[in-house]
């Protein structure tokens, strides 16, 4: 256009897109289902921090057997969040096991620096995969290329050959993957869930915006991580999906939602569930049309609060608040509808402000946060919404080991993976089993510095948390 774009037409093009491409998969998957009808068609996703084109919530149901890509971004000091994130958001467009087609056993060749993997990260990456419900791992190349484009991408045989530590940890992974074969089909156990919406995530990064700042995908992994580290099991839904197996939704950033997804999520806490919402959500409907009558448009009435006005924070930016720490990103000026103040701002235009808010909701509760509190302070807060919710981690692990439960019809399988320097000893059943090693665990099991262990625990009606 000769002017400023018009969201809706932007918006338009990305889901037009989409769908063409959505429909070209299925096109070809017809030609192959004529062919060759009892072999499954996939296709692989790429539910990773640099890929955001595909509405998958549309794809997932066309594909026999989900699958995905996930390669490590080498700035990112902490990927093993980034790879929990994933891992969680395609099992949940699977519905259950799902499939790895891609990833790298180092070395990646299309980043400005591409960082070797340390001692360990090789198995630690592909056991966290399956720990999030990947039934199958497969490593793009099986052979590093003498020559190409690719020629500096990491594979199974690196340019070194056989003497090499790829080889060799390869070489491992397999004999792991063997020991964990009864693994396969197993389950996740969340009982938390987080709002994923690409239509929502478009609509909020398209230019003229109040702030140009926000990125949906930093705003949801921000929510995501004091989970992570607490040990805390998730599952990522769309806004109208059945939230009855969940305690706590987490909708950290919802710029758009229609009527039904609103209702649902609002009828989700009426009904006795515990609802969180960030800032900048519930704004516009399906359409990119501002809901009129004040901030957060459709969650105003279900939070107990009303904004008049925004007031984003510039970068580097960031107001005090009261429950200590500070804010950034984002602050508006609430006022309460019924809602207790639960922090408010300390400095800036707004100070007295309510910038985290909690409302009692039809038999539930709802919680807002009007602002991007640090990490500890979110933290602090995400623990508090989930405790109150009744929400438990899987296992209580020290500060740096990982903990994930996949649920089989007659075990548990608690996948342990130290991302520290020392040594880890976690409580586990009586009778368990440690499935990499084939050796009893009784009542603890130890995990070495940058190792993973397996447990099995069988079923039982009552001990550590299980049904």
């Amino acid at each position: 256009t000769g002017a400023v774009p018009n969201p809706t037409h932007q918006l338009d093009w990305r889901r037009f897109s989409s769908d063409e491409l959505l429909s070209l998969y299925e096109a070809e998957r017809a030609v192959l289902l004529e062919a060759a009808p009892t072999v499954p068609a996939t296709t692989n996703f790429m539910a990773m921090y640099n890929f955001d084109a595909l509405d998958y919530w549309r794809w997932a149901p066309k594909l026999d057997i989900v699958s995905n890509d996930h390669y490590l971004q080498s700035t990112d000091p902490e990927s093993q969040i980034d790879i929990a994130l994933s891992g969680d958001l395609v099992r949940s467009l699977a519905g259950g096991p799902w499939l790895l087609m891609e990833h790298s056993t180092g070395a990646v060749n299309w980043q400005p620096v591409n960082r070797a993997k340390g001692p360990g990260e090789l198995r630690r990456n592909a056991l966290a995969h399956v720990a999030r419900g990947a039934d199958g791992i497969a490593y793009f190349q099986w052979r590093a290329a003498k020559a190409g484009a690719e020629q500096w991408h990491s594979a199974m045989l690196p340019h070194a050959g056989t003497d090499s530590r790829i080889w060799r940890d390869v070489v491992r992974l397999g004999a792991d993957l063997r020991a964990l074969a009864e693994v396969r089909g197993s389950v996740g156990t969340a009982e938390v869930a987080i709002v994923w919406d690409w239509n929502s995530r478009w609509a909020m990064e398209l230019p003229s915006q109040p702030s140009g700042e926000l990125r949906f995908q930093d705003l949801v992994r921000a929510w995501y991580e004091p989970l992570w580290r607490a040990g805390v099991a998730v599952d990522f839904v769309r806004p109208d999906a059945d939230l009855s197996a969940y305690r706590l939704v987490l909708a950290p950033s919802l710029y758009l939602v229609d009527d039904e997804g609103a209702a649902n999520l609002t009828g989700f806490a009426e009904r006795g569930g515990t609802l969180a919402v960030g800032f900048h959500s519930g704004a516009v409907d399906e359409n990119c049309h501002v809901r009129l009558g004040g901030y957060p448009g459709a969650f105003r009435e279900a939070l107990g609060v009303r904004t008049d006005e925004l007031f984003p924070l510039l970068p580097g930016e960031s107001v005090g608040l009261s429950v200590g720490g500070t804010g950034t990103l984002w602050s508006e000026r609430v006022s309460l509808a019924g809602a207790e103040p639960v922090a408010s701002y300390t400095s800036g235009p707004l100070r007295g402000v309510p910038a985290v808010t909690r409302n009692a909701h039809g038999t539930g509760v709802t919680w807002y946060l009007a602002t991007l509190p640090d990490p500890q302070t979110l933290a602090a807060l995400v623990d508090r919404i989930r405790a109150e919710a009744g929400v438990e981690p899987v296992r209580g692990t020290p500060e740096g080991v990982e903990a994930v439960l996949r649920r089989g019809p007659d075990a548990d399988y608690l996948f342990l993976i130290n991302h520290t320097d020392r040594p880890a000893h976690v409580a586990v059943a009586t009778d368990a089993t440690e499935l990499l090693t084939g050796r009893p665990v009784p009542g603890a099991v130890s995990v070495a510095a940058g190792e993973t262990a397996v447990v099995r625990e069988p079923r039982r009606v009552a001990g550590w948390g299980h049904s």
